[in-house]
């Protein structure tokens, strides 16, 4: 635990007032995250650990953790005016690790309360462990909701759309015999006509290419849109060029 020096309130410090805030967020996570790393901070931090006891209590589901916040908060105001609140709550975690045990485990209640003090004592080690791996898996929570905000304004990648090719029907028109009513002769082959489509970055000979496979029968399409391009330098992205 790094001390910043006397001068320096647990209050004063962001990681404090930002754990308030995701208490009122309802953000329990990340407010066990910042109020550990208060702690860590400095030394003095009885409100810090009074917060930690509460979430590790009501929210962690973890009693030995939070007996242990709450006894330092009374090592650093034991006469404070929530002293006897806090004290009350430290019972009640006692209460609720000795429901973890069988219930004939203990001959009478106060054979239970014995036992946990005893349990206390001895797993100071094991305790300490414990803050290390909450520790952890609060920073892991909140880096988690961090990444999941992050991933939240970051827009989705659309790809480009591919070329698109259509296809159009010409119709010769019929000779003018046919228009008066004389002879009649075999209907005008129906051709098919195709129009492209001009993309981003085409250029007349990227768009032979992906038409016909070579860039070969790039000035045939040039010829076919001289009604529209000026030269074959001049494209426009929407342009429908007629493909022969």
């Amino acid at each position: 635990m790094q001390q910043q020096g006397p001068e320096v309130a647990e209050t004063d410090l962001p990681s404090f007032r930002n754990g308030e805030d995701y208490l009122r967020q309802g953000r329990h996570d990340q407010a066990l995250s910042a109020f550990l790393k208060v702690t860590e901070t400095v030394t003095v931090a009885p409100e810090s650990h009074l917060y930690l006891g509460q979430l590790y209590l009501e929210h962690v589901k973890d009693p030995i953790l939070a007996i242990y916040h709450f006894k330092e908060y009374l090592k650093y105001k034991p006469t404070s005016r929530q002293a006897p609140m806090v004290r009350e709550l430290i019972d009640t975690a006692k209460k609720e690790f000795a429901r973890t045990f069988p219930a004939n485990l203990f001959d009478a209640e106060l054979e239970r309360m014995d036992m946990l003090d005893v349990i206390e004592q001895k797993d100071a080690e094991i305790l300490s462990l414990k803050k290390e791996l909450a520790r952890l898996q609060a920073e892991s929570n909140s880096l988690s909701a961090r990444l999941q905000e992050v991933q939240a304004r970051t827009p989705s990648y659309t790809p480009p759309e591919p070329p698109v090719v259509t296809q159009q029907r010409r119709v010769q028109p019929l000779p003018r015999n046919n228009l008066l009513g004389g002879n009649q002769t075999t209907p005008p082959p129906v051709t098919q006509e195709r129009i492209y489509t001009v993309q981003p970055g085409d250029t007349i000979t990227t768009i032979s290419r992906k038409v016909y496979g070579s860039a070969e029968r790039s000035m045939e399409i040039f010829e076919a849109n001289r009604d529209l391009m000026p030269n074959p330098n001049t494209l426009k992205v929407g342009w429908k060029l007629k493909i022969p």
